[in-house]
């Protein structure tokens, strides 16, 4: 065992399943095999060295960013359905040695594969010193999206509860998927960088150059999957019943909007103000609050604790989320909305509007929790989905829309801002208050 196997026994586990002899020997064949074939391709073609280094990395961070997201993103489901992940708990690890061991381990074949395209590049860079600048950029991209796919697959696979046929392996494909889109757009902007006129990251109105574009990029990715690397290890140390804190998914949120809103700003049209700033939050809101399941029991434990840092830190994820969107939206109205110019006060409205959505839809999840469905998560997205699909079937085609603000999140400028506010905040408050009356009945009946 190594230094970094005795740190963390997870990887030495993970690297006696999946490391067989046989395995390594055919998998390392058949890279080799797949860069002379490759090679043969590109020398019929183009004979260049740059383009060789670029299908290369091509399929060698695609490969790491899809693979090593399903492996990571079954960690902890594959550890649920064989029934060994409470046997862990019994273990010395730390939340953090047993989230750092997944992360690290998991994934050990395909950065296995990984390497065996290494001498390939390596010969690229001999026979074409020129490509060493375009390598460097792809490998700084390439491993910061790759890590990132990997980190957001540990949380999916640490917030499933279900085993087996649970999100984890569900959601492992789909992140993968979505790895390999950012993986390819960043090998986009990467490309366009030895071209004469290329599109600079601009951030906060700042154009950031090549050299500097390259690492902020980077940074970003780092910086995400750093996010979603604690939020898994924060998930486990909650199985572990290690203690939260109530800061920590409000920060996460506060971070996203600012740093949405820097990209947004440099791009958007004269006038609108950064709604994409807006929404990423609400969406990982949306997500946090469905993946916490927090019925019955987990709020008698919340409202019986008895010292108030605690109940803090225990705070719903849905009343943590939600109450941060109410700040964050705030905070963006004042700045991009309030003194808009043209239409743009019209579309700010949306700062408004869109967390009052969020908060009954947030509302409703958590009464649906409280009632007596096997699968209230499932029941409230349906549910969800139909007030928001048909006032637009039903409106829409009678050009009825100045009925829309009153059921989904929509601006009319015709409309004063109170009469676009009243709808969303008349659901708010109808809707807290049979929360309120379904809790009060649920906690009463098993008290």
């Amino acid at each position: 065992m190594t230094a970094l196997t005795e740190r963390f026994p997870e990887i030495f586990r993970y690297r006696a399943q999946e490391t067989g002899r046989v395995k390594l020997v055919s998998s390392l064949a058949a890279a080799l095999a797949l860069c002379a074939a490759t090679g043969y391709s590109v020398y019929g073609t183009t004979a260049s060295w740059g383009d060789y280094l670029s299908v290369l990395t091509f399929m060698q961070f695609n490969m790491l960013a899809f693979y090593g997201a399903l492996c990571t993103a079954r960690a902890v489901t594959q550890e649920r359905a064989e029934r060994t992940w409470d046997f862990q708990r019994l273990t010395p690890l730390s939340s953090f040695g047993i989230a750092a061991g997944k992360f690290l381990g998991a994934p050990v074949f395909p950065w296995f594969l990984f390497a065996c395209l290494l001498p390939a590049e390596l010969l690229c860079l001999l026979f074409s010193p020129g490509v060493y600048g375009d390598l460097l950029c792809r490998y700084a991209l390439g491993l910061s999206v790759a890590l990132l796919s990997m980190a957001v697959g540990l949380l999916a696979s640490s917030y499933d509860d279900t085993g087996g046929s649970g999100m984890g392996h569900l959601s492992g494909p789909l992140i993968g998927l979505a790895g390999a889109g950012a993986l390819n757009t960043a090998f986009r902007y990467s490309d366009s960088l030895a071209r004469p006129y290329y599109q600079p990251v601009t951030f906060y109105g700042s154009q950031l150059g090549p050299v500097s574009g390259v690492a902020f990029l980077t940074a970003s990715f780092l910086a995400f999957a750093a996010w979603a690397f604690l939020g898994a290890r924060y998930r486990i140390g909650r199985d572990l019943l290690e203690k939260r804190r109530a800061w920590r998914l409000p920060a996460f949120l506060v971070f996203l909007a600012w740093y949405t809103a820097g990209l947004e700003q440099g791009s958007s049209r004269t006038g609108v103000p950064p709604l994409t700033a807006l929404l990423l939050p609400a969406l990982g809101v949306y997500i946090a609050a469905f993946l916490s399941c927090e019925r019955r029991e987990y709020w008698r434990r919340w409202l019986a604790a008895e010292e108030p840092a605690r109940r803090l830190d225990d705070s719903p994820a849905w009343l943590k989320g939600g109450a941060a969107m109410l700040v964050i939206a705030a905070a963006l109205f004042l700045v991009y909305g309030l003194d808009a110019p043209g239409e743009g006060r019209i579309y700010g409205r949306i700062y408004l509007i869109l967390p009052l959505f969020l908060l009954r839809d947030l509302l409703f999840l958590q009464w649906c929790r409280f009632s007596a469905g096997r699968r209230p998560e499932m029941m409230a997205l349906a549910y969800l989905a139909l007030a928001y699909l048909l006032p637009l079937i039903m409106l829409g085609p009678t050009k009825m829309t100045g009925f829309l603000p009153l059921f989904v999140p929509y601006t009319n400028g015709d409309l004063g801002a109170a009469a676009n506010l009243a709808g969303p905040l008349a659901q708010v408050l109808l809707m807290g208050y049979f929360l309120r009356a379904k809790i009060r009945a649920a906690l009463a009946d098993r008290a």
